[in-house]
C-alpha cells in the first residue's frame, strides 16, 4: 500500500507550520508569495494529495475557535487546552491550536495565523502583561479574546484558577505542622499565576513564626526544579519545607532531595501545584493543589460563546476554585517538628512534677 503523505511532512519540507500548509491547500489566501511557492514545491515533491471533500466541509460549515498556548511539554498548559477543546466540541466548535514562544512579535504572528483560518475567537493561554494583553484586544477589535494568565486588573476577558487561595492552602499546611524554615521555588516571574502563588506563600509566612530562608525561580519544567533545588542544597541552606510553583518543578526538586539524601517529608516537606496526572505516583506522592482544568475550559468557552451569540462586548472575569490534595510528601510523622516540640513540652511538665512524687 502506498504511504499517505501528511500535512506535517509537507510543513517540515517547506519549513512552515501545518496551519500555513492548510491555508495554501485551501486557496492560498493571505499567504506570502514566496512562502506559497515553497509550500507548493513541497507538495509537488512529496506528491501530497489534499482531501478536497474535507476542505469543502471545513470552508462551508465549520465553526472554529483559536487557541494560542505554550508547548504541550508543560502539562498544566496542555490540560487547560484540553479543557477548552472538550467544551468547544460539546457546543459544536472545532479548535485550531497555535503553539508559540513568549514575545510580542511571535504572539502577533500566531494571532494572524489563527485569524486567517476565520476563527471566531481566540483563547490565549500564555503569561502576558496588562499592557500587552490590552494592546492585543485594542489592535484586533473585530475578534473576541479570552486570557488565562494575565493580571486580574487587566481590562480583558479572563478565566483563571484561584492561584492565591491554592498557594495559601499549602503554605498553611506546612506552617501548621510546625515547619519554620521555608524555601520557595517560584514559577517564572513573567507569569501572573506564578506571582500570585509566590505572594500567597510570602503573606502566610510573614504572618507566622516561620521565615523564608531561600528563594529560586524555575521555568515550570522538571529540569529547572531539579537544577534550582540542587543549587539550594549545594549551598547547605537549611530548610524544612520547600514550596514549589508547579508539579513538574516539584518532580525535579524531589530528585534533587533524593540525591542529597534528604528524607521527604521527615526532613523537608515538598509541595506542588496543579495535581497533574502523575503527581500521585511521584516518590513520595506529592501534596499539591488541584486545578479543575475541565471547569476552567468550560467557563472560558461558555463565556466567549455567549458573548458571540448575544453581541456582548462587556469584560468578564472569573476565578475557578481549587482544592488542596494532601499526600505523603508532607505527611506528618512522630518525628515531625511539631510532634518533637510537643514531646519536649511534655517532658518539661513531667520534670516539674517529679519532685512532688518523691
Amino acid at each position: 500500500m502506498e504511504k499517505k503523505i501528511t500535512f506535517k511532512e509537507v510543513a517540515k519540507l517547506a519549513g512552515v507550520s501545518t496551519q500555513t500548509v492548510s491555508r495554501v491547500t485551501n486557496g492560498g489566501l493571505n499567504v506570502d508569495p514566496v512562502t506559497l511557492k515553497r509550500v507548493q514545491e513541497a507538495i509537488n515533491t512529496l506528491g501530497y494529495i489534499p482531501n478536497k471533500g474535507a476542505q469543502l466541509l471545513v470552508r462551508k460549515s465549520a465553526k472554529i475557535f483559536g487557541v494560542l498556548s505554550l508547548g504541550s511539554t508543560f502539562e498544566g498548559a496542555a490540560s487547560i487546552v484540553d479543557g477548552i477543546r472538550l467544551e468547544s466540541l460539546a457546543i459544536g466548535y472545532h479548535i485550531s491550536i497555535a503553539v508559540t514562544e513568549e514575545g510580542e512579535e511571535q504572539i502577533e504572528l500566531a494571532i494572524k495565523e489563527l485569524q486567517s483560518q476565520q476563527v471566531e475567537a481566540i483563547f490565549i493561554n500564555l503569561p502576558l502583561t496588562t499592557a500587552i494583553a490590552e494592546k492585543i484586544v485594542n489592535k484586533h477589535s473585530k475578534i473576541s479574546f479570552l486570557f488565562i494568565d494575565v493580571p486580574y486588573e487587566t481590562a480583558v476577558n479572563q478565566v483563571s484558577s484561584d492561584h492565591y487561595q491554592g498557594a495559601k492552602l499549602v503554605a498553611d499546611l506546612v506552617l501548621n505542622q510546625g515547619r519554620k524554615q521555608i524555601a520557595l521555588l517560584n514559577g517564572p516571574s513573567i507569569s501572573y499565576a506564578a506571582n500570585c502563588r509566590t505572594k500567597a506563600w510570602m503573606d502566610a509566612i510573614t504572618n507566622s513564626e516561620a521565615s523564608i530562608v531561600a528563594q529560586a525561580e524555575g521555568n515550570w519544567s522538571a529540569e529547572s526544579g531539579y537544577l534550582e533545588t540542587t543549587k539550594l542544597l549545594s549551598k547547605a541552606i537549611e530548610f524544612d519545607a520547600l514550596l514549589v510553583g508547579n508539579d513538574q518543578m516539584a518532580l525535579g526538586a524531589l530528585r534533587a532531595c533524593a540525591e542529597f539524601k534528604k528524607e521527604i517529608p521527615l526532613q523537608i516537606a515538598v509541595t506542588g501545584f496543579d495535581d497533574t496526572t502523575n503527581s500521585a505516583y511521584f516518590n513520595p506522592p506529592l501534596t499539591t493543589v488541584r486545578q479543575n482544568f475541565l471547569e476552567l475550559g468550560r467557563k472560558a468557552v461558555q463565556k466567549i460563546a455567549n458573548q458571540i451569540k448575544n453581541g456582548d462586548h462587556s469584560i468578564s472575569k472569573n476565578k475557578i476554585p481549587v482544592t488542596l490534595i494532601e499526600r505523603k510528601s508532607t505527611q506528618t510523622t512522630a518525628k515531625d517538628p511539631k510532634a518533637t516540640e510537643k514531646i519536649a513540652n511534655l517532658l518539661q511538665e513531667i520534670n516539674k512534677l517529679l519532685p512532688h512524687l518523691s
